[in-house]
C-alpha cells in the first residue's frame, strides 16, 4: 500500500506520546514493504530517525482545531480558538497538492484536531482512518466533533476503551475499533547508577518520577503534595519530574516544591529525548492525572522498562494498570490516598519488584509494537480495498 499518514504536531525536541506512536507505526509499515509517507507541520526532532528507516517526511504548516482537551473551555477561548482554526489557511492547499502528488491508498489522520487534513482528503475521494487519542465530555463541542468525524472518516481507530465510549455515545459505534499502541524498549536491562549521576539523585534513594507535559491536568502540583507529606514518614523518598509547560503553571509548581518536607528532594529536569533514561533512574513511575487521560504513553513504557505505576484510576489507565498486580490505583484527585500508595511502594522492595515484573508481562503481552502493527495494518488494508470496491 501507499500510506499518507498526518501528523498533528512536530514537536523539535521531546516528542509526545502521540507523536511517537505515530512514528513507530510508520516505522512498522514501512519495515513491512509498505511505501509510507509522513506529513509533518514544522521541522520535527523525529524526521532523522523516520528517514533512517525508510519513510519520507515532508513538512507542511496545518492549522490544528485546539478545542479538543477534555476541560471545559471559557466561551471566550473556545471562541478565539474556533476563530484562528477557521481563518484561511494556506497550509490546506499544499496538503492537498502534497495528496494529489503522493496518491495514497488509504491516509491515516492522527488525533482529533487533525480536521483539516481529514477533509482534504476526504475532499479528493480519499479513505481516512482517523486515529484518536483524545477524551471529550458530552455537550455541543464534543457532538460538533462527532459530526466531523460522521462526514470524514471512513474507519476509526481510538486508543482505548475510554476514547472509544464517546466515540461509540456519539452513534458511531459501527467505525471505531480499539487498538492499543505499541512500546518497544531497548534491548537488555536498564542500569539505574549512570541516570541517577546524570539527575543528581542518590544513588540508594528511593525514586518516584513524573514524566509529562507540566500543565495543572497533569497533575504535578498533586504528586508534590503527596511527597511533603510522604517524605515525612519515609525520609529516603526522591522525586524526578521530567517535563515542560507554561511559565506562570512552572513558577507555582516550583514554589509548591520549596513548601515543604520534600523541598530539597524534588528535582524537576527539562523533557529528554527519551524516556528510557527516565525511567532507569527511578522506582516508581506516579500519574495523577486530573482529566482522564486517554492511554498515557509514559505508564505504557513505565510498564515495559518493569517499573510499577502509582496513578489515578480514571480515562485508560485501568485498561493498562491493574492494581495491586502491576501497579496501585486511587482516585482522581485523591491526593491522601496517592500518598499512601507512594508510601506502600516505598516501604516494600519486595512489591515493587513483583508488581514491576507483572506489569513488564502485561506489556509484553497486550502492547507490543508487533500487535499493533498487525492490527492497524489489516485496519489500513481493509479501508483501502473498501473504498476500491
Amino acid at each position: 500500500m501507499k500510506i499518507a499518514m498526518l501528523s498533528h504536531l512536530a514537536s523539535s525536541t521531546a516528542p509526545t506520546g502521540a507523536e511517537r506512536s505515530l512514528a513507530l507505526l510508520a516505522l512498522g509499515l514501512s519495515a513491512r514493504g509498505h511505501e509510507v509517507a509522513v506529513l509533518a507541520p514544522g521541522p520535527w526532532a523525529l524526521r532523522e530517525e523516520l528517514e533512517a528507516g525508510g519513510v519520507s517526511v515532508t513538512v507542511v504548516p496545518v492549522r490544528q482545531c485546539w478545542l479538543v482537551q477534555y476541560g471545559s473551555q471559557p466561551l471566550w477561548r473556545q471562541a478565539a480558538r474556533g476563530l484562528h482554526f477557521a481563518w484561511p489557511d494556506p497550509g490546506s492547499r499544499e496538503l492537498r497538492a502534497w495528496l494529489t502528488e503522493f496518491e495514497p491508498d488509504v491516509v491515516h489522520v492522527n488525533c482529533l484536531s487533525h480536521l483539516r487534513g481529514a477533509a482534504a482528503a476526504r475532499s479528493l475521494g480519499l479513505p481516512v482512518v482517523w486515529h484518536l487519542r483524545e477524551i471529550l465530555p458530552p455537550g455541543p463541542r464534543r457532538r460538533w466533533f462527532a459530526g466531523r468525524l460522521r462526514s470524514d472518516a471512513a474507519r476509526i481507530v481510538a486508543v482505548s476503551e475510554a476514547v472509544a465510549a464517546w466515540v461509540r455515545q456519539e452513534g458511531l459505534g459501527d467505525r471505531v475499533e480499539v487498538v492499543h499502541n505499541g512500546v518497544d524498549p531497548p534491548v537488555g536491562g536498564f542500569e539505574r547508577e549512570a541516570p541517577r549521576a546524570h539527575f543528581d539523585l542518590p544513588p540508594e534513594a528511593v525514586v518516584v518520577g513524573l514524566f509529562s507535559q507540566l500543565v495543572v491536568h497533569k497533575g504535578a502540583l498533586d504528586l508534590v503534595r503527596a511527597a511533603h507529606a510522604a517524605v515525612s514518614e519515609t525520609p529516603e523518598l526522591h522525586f524526578l519530574i521530567a517535563g515542560r509547560g507554561p511559565a506562570s503553571f512552572a513558577d507555582q509548581l516550583q514554589r509548591e516544591m520549596a513548601s515543604g518536607a520534600a523541598a530539597g528532594q524534588i528535582y524537576l529536569v527539562p523533557p529528554q529525548p527519551e524516556i528510557w533514561e527516565l525511567l532507569a533512574a527511578v522506582d516508581v513511575l506516579a500519574l495523577p492525572t486530573l482529566w482522564p487521560d486517554p492511554l498515557p504513553r509514559a505508564v505504557m513504557e513505565a510498564m515495559a522498562a518493569g517499573r510499577p505505576v502509582v496513578a489515578y484510576e480514571d480515562g485508560g489507565v485501568p485498561e493498562m494498570v491493574v492494581s495491586g498486580e502491576t501497579g496501585l490505583l486511587c482516585q482522581p484527585g485523591d491526593v491522601g490516598g496517592l500518598t499512601r500508595a507512594i508510601i506502600e511502594m516505598a516501604g516494600n522492595e519486595a512489591l515493587r519488584s513483583r508488581l514491576g515484573e507483572a506489569g513488564q508481562k502485561r506489556a509484553r503481552s497486550l502492547f507490543s509494537v508487533e500487535r499493533h502493527v498487525d492490527k492497524m495494518e489489516e485496519i489500513l488494508k481493509d479501508t483501502a480495498s473498501s473504498e476500491e470496491s
